[in-house]
């Protein structure tokens, strides 16, 4: 297919700024699912051909890449927002048997065709957005067998489509009550499960944050995912600053998410281990808005940035990583430059994609078109889904929302 016509073009396969904009007529030529040329329709190759689309000069984006979500679960939380409301914390609610130990009793209890159900029409809703690859994590199980039921309905939907999911393994997300007080115990029957995730999660992850699981217990526990060669993510600094990033960077873990109150010293630690810094400003948002993850230090510093949506049941209860762009630019005060990249090249290094985030030669045909001409309007206006069409591979997956 051919998308002619295209008033603003974000490539993102050049670095910040103008590289990676193009204002005049543009076009893209996708074939066999790959993209074959991006840029303006004057160099258009001549042997371009196949199904013309006029973009009616729109700007057209590489599709989002949302690096960090918890969308596989049933049930809701919301009468959550009253009991914050009272002043109820994060780590209170989950020692009353609410919070994530709430969604782990949800989640049992639905069926596997439950539970698929809701979680398509989150993975529907994301794509409406914009969201084209998602990681997508288990965590809702909190013992070895509910949680590889969870990872074989994360494939199931994999292999269902339209998006690009990347799959982590995250047993290790809450102490369950029955392993209060002994998270040694818990952390060495789920590292148990590891050799069984070779092949099938893309990743294994852990909620390192004091509380939950401490430095040194989810440093070894991460070691025994290695010596089966497994990839890692881990979450880090989300509540405060727990020595996290530093874990991750000696693990060379592919990112460090959360990161709200990472120290100096953790910002350096990522930055030597090239690790990828995973902002999730709407979880931040409606936990403590007053306390941002330090974006800047992290760009001035060097260190690869993302911006995910966490989207999950409590803390951050959305599936669109699109309508958090306005909250990223100005909850993190970053530039829409800096907004676009983190949602489309830094989420794909933040999962270990070059083959997504971005409209180059070779690159997946993922693409989409918003109902504007100018690439700053998504980060400016908030409350409207913006996206015209979403396409994957080169074929439209999700029509106009409204």
């Amino acid at each position: 297919m051919v998308i002619r016509h295209i008033g603003q073009l974000l490539t993102m396969a050049g670095g910040v700024g103008a590289e990676f904009t193009a204002s005049a007529d543009a076009a893209v030529w996708i074939a066999d699912g790959r993209v074959r040329y991006a840029g303006p329709e004057s160099g258009l190759p001549l042997e371009a051909d196949g199904f013309v689309v006029d973009a009616g000069g729109r700007l057209a984006t590489p599709g989002l890449v949302d690096a960090h979500t918890h969308l596989l679960y049933a049930g809701q939380r919301a009468q959550e927002v009253a009991l914050r409301a009272k002043g109820a914390s994060y780590l209170e609610m989950l020692e009353a048997g609410g919070g994530i130990l709430a969604t782990v009793s949800a989640t049992t209890a639905a069926s596997d065709e439950d539970v698929l159900a809701a979680t398509r029409r989150r993975l529907e809703e994301a794509l409406r957005a914009g969201t084209t690859t998602l990681e997508l994590k288990t965590g809702y199980g909190l013992t070895p067998t509910a949680e590889l039921r969870l990872l074989g309905l994360a494939e199931v939907l994999r292999a269902e489509g339209p998006q690009r999911l990347v799959l982590t393994f995250l047993g290790a997300h809450a102490l369950p009550p029955s392993h209060r007080g002994d998270a040694e115990r818990f952390l060495a029957e789920m590292a148990a499960v590891h050799p069984a995730l070779v092949g099938r999660a893309d990743f294994v992850d852990i909620f390192l944050e004091p509380g939950v699981f401490q430095a040194a217990a989810a440093d070894d526990y991460l070691a025994r995912a290695q010596q089966q060669g497994l990839a890692l993510k881990v979450h880090v600094d989300e509540l405060q600053d727990g020595g996290g990033a530093a874990v991750a960077a000696r693990r060379g873990a592919v990112s460090a998410d959360h990161c709200a109150y990472t120290s100096p010293a953790g910002i350096a630690a990522l930055k030597a281990a090239g690790t990828v810094a995973v902002l999730l400003p709407g979880t931040a948002g409606y936990l403590h808005p007053e306390h941002m993850a330090p974006a800047r230090q992290f760009l001035d510093q060097g260190v690869p940035v993302a911006i995910a949506s966490d989207g999950n049941p409590g803390s951050s209860p959305t599936s669109c990583l699109g309508t958090l762009l306005p909250w990223a630019a100005a909850w993190l005060h970053l530039t829409p430059d800096e907004v676009w990249t983190a949602v489309t090249r830094g989420g794909a290094a933040a999962l270990g994609r070059g083959d997504v985030g971005q409209l180059a030669p070779g690159a997946w045909g993922d693409l989409v078109v918003w109902d504007t001409d100018d690439y700053r309007v998504p980060c400016h206006r908030y409350g409207t889904n913006l996206v015209q069409a979403v396409y994957v591979g080169g074929q439209r997956v999700a029509p106009r929302c409204r």
